[in-house]
């Protein structure tokens, strides 16, 4: 279920960001729909990335390595698979995850699986990564012809963790999160236009089916400026603060680290002066932003997204990023900032760098695309754990501390 949670977070978190307002509706239906695929207890998803990069005026012998890198970036593909379960109640779930990316003559294949249940007295979690080829011939001799790597992560703390008080607090927090997007929804008001594209049949794996098209476009100013105002907008409101406090403080009190309590502590005190300090934050923020208009961050195609709505649920979505880097204008936005001071009142060796390079030239351009589709919602796609034991597969802690016994070995030597 891991690897669902972080897409369905990410994607709607960036939806949130773009559409989550109370005063469009078009906006609102983007937002609505992306709020129910993260309710749905079931789905499938194909999330396809590929990449176009070049470089140009750099000096001759940095545009050669510019060259060399980029050809292992240009026309770089990444497909993500996922499929997911869970039952009503979200106290148990399993989920598959394939990854695979294809490089200039290379090729990585990653499945995992994830299988969860947090009906029983402690909770039980399974991930299973198929180890990579590449990877595998790394792996200690031990290892390297286990085709699994298997990684319990409550298998030690198990005993001391409590499955309900566990489950009690995911549900919280997914509660809480949900109930707080929405309510902060009505308020966040950047000035976007999304186009609404009208009705069309659209391919899906049920057939042809009518979605609803909406489209939001950015261009580098626009971006911005929502920059700015999400920023502003989430730290001047005091809901999104307690959510922050209340995600961390349960998340902090669930720890099983030894130095919890210090932890908690700590967070405690420096969100405080957080708080005490947003304006001067704000004030910083606002000035940096500011310097960065002369920066360019987004090139001629600007963001451009599409979502294809059906049945209440985002269905599609797919759009362009368009980077763009122009290193002597960051070298001199960096010369602009304030220096940052280390505990001993001297620059940082990072801005120092970055000072150093006021000479820096050339432009980077890095344009992503994507497109997402979304079936079985709430129709249980078929999910299969592979069978595992000794014979083909290992422990992840096994590994880590093989590898430890390795490098104390190492360095008593030396």
């Amino acid at each position: 279920m891991k690897p669902r949670k972080k897409l369905i977070s990410a994607a709607l978190g960036v939806s949130m960001l773009l559409v989550a307002t109370g005063c469009s509706p078009n906006q609102s239906q983007i937002f609505q729909a992306s709020m129910n695929l993260g309710n749905a207890n079931s789905l499938q998803e194909h999330t396809t990335l590929t990449f176009q990069a070049d470089g140009s005026g750099f000096s001759p012998s940095d545009q050669q390595q510019v060259d060399r890198v980029l050809a292992v970036l240009n026309n770089a593909k990444l497909d993500l698979d996922v499929k997911s379960n869970s039952n009503e109640q979200k106290t148990a779930s399993t989920a598959e995850m394939e990854m695979k990316l294809a490089l200039q003559g290379m090729n990585i294949d990653v499945p995992v699986w994830v299988n969860s249940n947090m009906e029983g007295k402690t909770p039980e979690v399974t991930e299973i990564v198929k180890v990579p080829t590449l990877a595998a011939a790394s792996l200690p001799s031990q290892f390297a012809s286990k085709e699994y790597m298997v990684f319990k992560p409550f298998d030690k703390a198990a005993e001391n963790i409590d499955a309900t008080a566990f489950m009690n607090l995911n549900k919280n927090l997914q509660a809480a999160t949900m109930q707080f997007l929405t309510a902060y929804a009505q308020q966040f008001n950047p000035d976007i236009d999304v186009i609404d594209q009208g009705v069309k049949d659209i391919e899906t794996s049920k057939g042809t089916v009518p979605a609803r098209i909406y489209e939001i476009k950015l261009n580098d100013a626009q971006f911005k400026k929502l920059i700015r105002y999400a920023v502003n907008n989430f730290v001047q409101n005091a809901d999104a603060m307690n959510y922050v406090k209340e995600l961390m403080d349960s998340s902090l009190q669930f720890s099983q680290t030894p130095d919890k309590d210090e932890i908690i502590s700590q967070f405690d005190q420096a969100f405080a002066q957080f708080k005490a300090n947003r304006s001067a934050f704000l004030s910083q923020f606002n000035t940096v932003m500011d310097k960065l208009q002369n920066v360019t961050i987004l090139g001629d195609k600007g963001i451009d997204i599409q979502y294809d709505i059906s049945s209440g649920y985002v269905v599609k979505e797919s759009g362009t990023v368009d980077l763009k880097l122009d290193l002597a204008q960051l070298s001199q936005f960096m010369n602009t900032l304030p220096p940052t001071l280390n505990a001993q009142g001297q620059q940082t060796s990072e801005q120092k760098d970055a000072v150093q390079s006021s000479t820096a030239k050339g432009t980077l351009n890095l344009a992503i695309n994507f497109a997402t589709d979304v079936s079985d919602i709430n129709s249980l796609p078929v999910i299969e754990m592979p069978q595992v034991d000794s014979s083909n597969s290992f422990d992840y802690q096994d590994l880590v501390n093989s590898l430890n016994a390795n490098t104390k070995v190492k360095s008593s030597v030396k």
